[in-house]
């Protein structure tokens, strides 16, 4: 009898055309910024936006895909390489201005939304600072989506890539039908958010670019001091504005169906719902006690909830934080936001299930062996596959967290700062101890624009890209 040396041999031809078919959305994409070129009189980004999006029309025309079925593992690695394609063209438009490496950092940075930043955001171009906005828009309604709804047929391959972006959860007939629906409270955010920011002071530009990287909890400002330049603006109301607009980012999006649905009670009663107030609550609160500034509540809940949510907008400098302050910190942006939602983290639903788990396994060894006791999460069994999963992802979680601290304390940072930035870059959040900028060496940036790769996608999509079984083993 032969070995079967791999269960999921992949199709290279199913990923390869599937990537080419989204470069056509992602042409779509790149229009808008064209138009903002045009609109600001940048006619040199105008030309550089309209050629890369004519180039990804021209590479994915024609391209039949109806015919071909992914499975997961294969949609899983057309996820990782198709962030990885996007980041890669998304960094052309910033050449002009700054190297290559720096260039990719940001435009990872951004389709990740994550938020860390190696350009001084002050002297780019109005269409730079429009595009890096969008691009976090863009990654935080995830790629994926977008090209489901624009341009993918619905059946079994639309539903692998769906689930690989947003999990498995179908509220509305179709996996195709989630995903516009996905797609449609995001801009209905977006809209709101924008004439919200509007009222409370901001201008139209700054309404607009903020409410981009706020809904989708990236974090870009198109100024060094980021929202500390909004302190006094619309009479304080600017804060608490986005503030909200933070945590409904971080909320898992088909929940606001359930909401439209079902009213105010079972989106209360949501166990992720909860989880991210408190912690935004008790973040808050123990911000206060560790500043050595005595910030206001405002400002310890503005931090609280960017922190929390993976936003990354702050009103202090965190270089200047308390050590204290930096590894609570490093601790809730591993956490991260709601399943489904822009936010990063492992996700506040794992951190339940784990602390579930441990329940479980407390109880189980304090009866006797033919003893079945059942782990539970929302009154139903849990399967023993997806409690394996989640504990493989938190300690890979953990292990890369560990390694790249470990790497950038030996480039002689402190081993606080060296958490505080992997934890920010792993979490895609974006708030910095110090540590990035543009004079940060090679090595150390591109550590990060991996942390913030495989943070995005929760590793297990870039794990299977770089599985050397994923591209050379066979069934024989």
């Amino acid at each position: 009898m032969q070995r079967v040396r791999s269960f999921f041999p992949l199709n290279l031809r199913a990923v390869f055309i599937y990537l080419a078919a989204l470069l056509r959305p992602f042409g779509v994409v790149l229009i808008l910024p064209a138009l903002v070129a045009l609109f600001a009189g940048e006619l040199l980004y105008v030309a550089i936006f309209a050629a890369l999006a004519l180039t990804c029309f021209f590479l994915g025309r024609n391209v039949d895909f109806k015919a071909i079925v992914l499975d997961f593992q294969e949609a899983l690695v057309v996820t990782a390489a198709a962030y990885l394609l996007f980041a890669v063209i998304a960094a052309l438009p910033f050449l002009p201005v700054t190297p290559f490496l720096d260039s990719f950092f940001e435009s990872m940075s951004g389709i990740t939304t994550t938020g860390l930043s190696v350009v001084d955001v002050e002297r780019l171009p109005v269409s730079l600072l429009f595009f890096r906005a969008y691009l976090q828009w863009v990654g935080g309604a995830g790629i994926i989506i977008i090209s489901l709804v624009m341009f993918l047929e619905p059946g079994k391959a639309s539903f692998q890539l769906y689930a690989s972006e947003f999990g498995r959860e179908n509220l509305v007939g179709s996996i195709f039908a989630t995903a516009g629906l996905v797609v449609r409270i995001y801009l209905t955010l977006t809209v709101i958010g924008f004439f919200v920011f509007l009222a409370v002071g901001m201008t139209p530009f700054d309404s607009l670019l903020h409410i981009l990287s706020t809904v989708s909890t990236g974090g870009f400002s198109p100024y060094r001091d980021g929202m500390a330049r909004f302190s006094e603006v619309g009479g304080g109301l600017a804060r608490p504005a986005v503030i909200m607009f933070m945590v409904l980012g971080a909320i898992t999006f088909p929940l606001y169906y359930t909401l439209f649905k079902g009213g105010w009670k079972p989106f209360s009663r949501d166990s992720q719902v909860r989880g991210l107030v408190f912690l935004i609550a008790s973040t808050s609160l123990l911000f206060l006690f560790f500043s050595s500034s005595r910030l206001d509540f405002v400002s310890a809940l503005f931090e609280a909830a960017s922190t929390v949510t993976t936003t990354g907008f702050s009103v202090s400098d965190p270089a200047a934080w308390p050590e204290t302050k930096k590894i609570f910190s490093a601790m809730m942006m591993m956490i991260g936001g709601s399943n489904g939602s822009s936010a990063g983290g492992i996700k506040i639903v794992r951190l339940l299930l784990l602390l579930k788990m441990v329940h479980w396994s407390i109880q189980r060894s304090m009866l006797p062996p033919e003893a079945k006791v059942v782990c539970k999460y929302g009154g139903q069994p849990v399967a023993q596959t997806v409690i394996i999963q989640t504990a493989t992802l938190f300690f890979v979680y953990l292990f890369m967290l560990v390694f790249s601290m470990l790497v950038l304390s030996l480039y002689g940072f402190s081993v606080v700062d060296a958490l505080f930035e992997s934890a920010s870059a792993l979490g895609t959040v974006g708030l910095s101890a110090g540590i990035t900028s543009a004079g940060l060496s090679s090595g150390c940036k591109v550590l990060l624009i991996f942390d913030m790769w495989a943070g995005r996608l929760e590793i297990l999509p870039v794990l299977i890209l770089f599985y050397p079984g994923t591209w050379l083993w066979k069934k024989g």
